[in-house]
């Protein structure tokens, strides 16, 4: 029996429906709208900064509270915990953005009590950095104190409404700052305790002295310093202001931060308990009405 021959009908031509071409052109715009938002140098911007500044002072106070030292006995004495932020105006990448914890604490010597080791710098009082350092997002900067009267560490003040150049000394000045720490009248690095607070250090997993390689040759940092009650270590409020900038490289080779807004500034208050508090609110950065400076 011969097959079935079945007529060959017209192909059927089929096409996409109104709704069909609604959910293509929703998709593509939720592409595009994700992929929009991961612009290069978009890190969070100042509200980023703060919450990364933030939660590393937390992990210093946490640490602190732990008791946490520099060796593997258990045991610390007269340890110390602290948050740098680099100064190093040789390094544009990470000058004034970088930051990273330190903890130090001295380790019992032969014959010595250690509890009476009190010299951050002294042989028996070992420094290292629990975690690797991190940096803010790109364009934020930290604002050095104005106690810190170092031509190396040029921060150039915003523009103000009319286009004139800004300046520190007005009434607008929204500088970190930064008291002499209560217990360690060291005034000279590498570890300056005097205001601000500056150390040298490298930030190396090995417990070694701040007069030691590489710490004796580390780099320059700002540093804030919490009690092993998580209290507070600084002879008054302690308050880190961040800006929107642009790095500047100047003639000697050394960088500079132009601050772009007045307006593109925001802050951490570390209280006596060392809790910490945020602001980006422009009356409460005027120096002139803030509490936050008080």
């Amino acid at each position: 029996m011969s097959p079935v021959l079945r007529p060959l009908g017209r192909a059927v031509r089929r096409g996409f429906t109104l709704i069909e071409l609604l959910m293509v052109v929703t998709i593509i715009l939720l592409l595009a709208g994700v992929f929009l938002s991961i612009r290069p140098g978009n890190g969070g911007g100042l509200p980023a900064a703060q919450k990364m500044l933030g939660s590393t002072l937390q992990s210093v106070r946490a640490m602190a509270l732990m008791n946490r030292g520099s060796f593997a006995s258990n045991v610390t004495y007269n340890a110390r915990y602290r948050l740098l932020i680099l100064k190093d105006e040789n390094d544009p990448e990470n000058h004034l953005r970088q930051f990273c914890i330190a903890i130090g604490s001295a380790i019992p010597p032969t014959g010595v009590d250690p509890a009476t080791i009190t010299d951050t710098a002294n042989t028996n009082y070992r420094w290292y950095a629990p975690e690797a350092p991190s940096i803010l997002p790109p364009n934020i900067f930290f604002i050095p104190p104005l106690a810190d009267s170092s031509p190396v560490a040029a921060v150039t003040a915003p523009p103000l409404d009319n286009g004139a150049a800004g300046s520190w000394s007005t009434a607008f000045g929204r500088r970190s700052v930064l008291p002499a720490i209560g217990d360690n009248p060291r005034t000279g690095l590498p570890d300056a305790a005097s205001s601000p607070p500056m150390m040298r250090f490298e930030p190396v997993n090995q417990p070694i002295s701040l007069s030691a390689s590489p710490h004796s040759a580390g780099r320059t940092w700002y540093y804030v310093e919490l009690q092993p009650s998580g209290a507070s270590n600084h002879l008054g409020k302690v308050v880190l202001v961040l800006a929107s900038g642009t790095a500047r490289v100047q003639a000697n080779g050394k960088v500079a931060v132009d601050c772009d807004n007045r307006n593109q500034f925001a802050a951490l208050s570390v209280r006596p308990n060392g809790s910490v508090s945020y602001t980006s609110d422009p009356d409460e950065l005027e120096p002139s009405t803030s509490t936050i400076y008080k």
